[in-house]
């Protein structure tokens, strides 16, 4: 019941919501929110974990609701403008420092995504994301931000872009690849030679009133794809994600856009990913599928079920519980030894690059893994084990790194 409510009013706040927004629709989901026994601490709660209460001001202004939940909405809200509009201006001032040294950059996410919303402030932002199309430029990019007086991150989880923080802890995120490395050597070249492209393919946009580079549409959409399917292969991602395809795709976009984003997804293998992503968001969040009908979707919704119901387990970026780490290509022996292997590059990406190290990588990956399930997650091994293989049933669906023609 809560769950219902919480898609209805998603939907009537995206943009170009085509799916049950009838009168009768409305009506019954008015009816379920205003029966005793709807939980609406239960609703906030799921609201916020999936980090789109901010978004649903404007439709809960003309619902019925408790004081105590309007202003916990009222408060989100006020909270995400502020944090908007101090990333908006950092994005404004990092870019053009970059930009006067030469340096060539393209705004990821974000406020760059936010400005596809009716209202974009509203749209939950944590921090900035720039893609430097030139690695061998990093260094540069480093003493920049160091001389502006940011430091670096003390923990850098990743290895597609490396972290600084301002003084009082916003995120800025200098990526040098479009993912970090999956766990298949073609799609990593691949991204690797689509870099340099993109960086050729960098529009000026109007963001929020701030003109802003981001990448265009073809690219931009992959890149937003890339970054939820890393996420799902990990620990999995909530409904904001979703929120940002629906609102990207409910524009006019151009036929070339259209076909380049075809071409990247097939080129790359994730066009089943890519389908299930979209069929999801068409049956649940109101994209319409007219909009989207040059993608030639499956009609199975099967898949589409069940990987709604991973998507609302996994909250945003698969905070919901302690066992959610990977998705296993398959639950066989082999895939656990594939995935501790792909673990252990990721964890020594340097050392692991002489197989005479391997040895001494697993010994100490092993350790680590087991140590932080028990000293820091307090979960057993044997529950994330099983996770990730129920996990890799669905993932088994979306036929990862099957490469077609464009």
């Amino acid at each position: 019941m809560e769950e219902a409510y919480l898609l209805w009013l998603i939907r009537r706040s995206l943009p170009g919501s085509s799916y049950a927004l009838t009168e009768s629709d409305g009506e019954s989901a008015r009816m379920a929110a205003g029966r005793e026994n709807f939980d609406w601490e239960k609703f906030c709660h799921m609201a916020e974990r999936h980090g789109v209460l901010p978004l649903l001001h404007e439709a809960l202004e003309d619902a019925q609701l408790p004081d105590h939940v309007q202003k916990r909405a009222e408060d989100a809200a006020r909270k995400a403008v502020l944090q908007s509009y101090r990333i908006l201006f950092l994005c404004k001032y990092l870019v053009g420092k970059l930009e006067q040294e030469g340096l060539s950059v393209a705004v990821l996410k974000g406020v760059g995504t936010a400005s596809f919303y009716p209202v974009p402030e509203l749209r939950k932002s944590g921090d900035v994301d720039l893609l430097l199309t030139d690695g061998k430029s990093l260094k540069r990019v480093e003493t920049i931000l160091k001389e502006c007086g940011f430091v670096l991150g003390k923990e850098q989880h990743g290895l597609h872009h490396v972290v600084y923080e301002t003084e009082d802890g916003i995120g800025i995120e200098i990526h040098t690849m479009l993912a970090e490395p999956f766990d298949d050597r073609r799609i990593n070249r691949y991204l690797e030679d689509k870099l340099e492209e993109c960086g050729r393919n960098i529009v000026r946009t109007d963001c929020m009133g701030v003109k802003l580079p981001i990448l265009q549409d073809g690219y931009h959409a992959y890149e937003l794809l890339l970054h939820m399917l890393q996420h799902f292969l990990y620990a999995g991602f909530g409904l904001k994600l979703l929120c940002d395809w629906v609102a990207f795709w409910s524009r006019e976009i151009p036929r070339e856009e259209q076909e380049k984003y075809l071409q990247l997804v097939k080129e790359s293998g994730v066009r089943g990913f890519s389908d299930i992503v979209t069929g999801t968001c068409v049956r649940y969040l109101g994209l319409g599928r007219e909009t989207v009908s040059w993608m030639k979707l499956p009609e199975e919704d099967g898949v589409v079920e069940e990987f709604m119901r991973e998507t609302m387990t996994a909250e945003e970026f698969g905070y919901s519980t302690l066992d959610r780490m990977v998705a296993l290509r398959s639950g066989s022996l082999p895939e656990y030894v594939r995935e501790f292997h792909h673990q252990m590059h990721l964890n020594f990406p340097r050392a692991g690059k002489c197989f005479l190290f391997w040895p001494v990588l697993w010994v100490i990956t092993l350790g680590r893994f087991l140590y932080n399930n028990r000293k820091l997650r307090k979960v057993s091994t044997r529950a994330v084990l099983k996770n990730a293989r129920q996990r890799g049933l669905l993932r088994a669906q979306m036929r990862l790194w099957e490469r077609e023609e464009p």
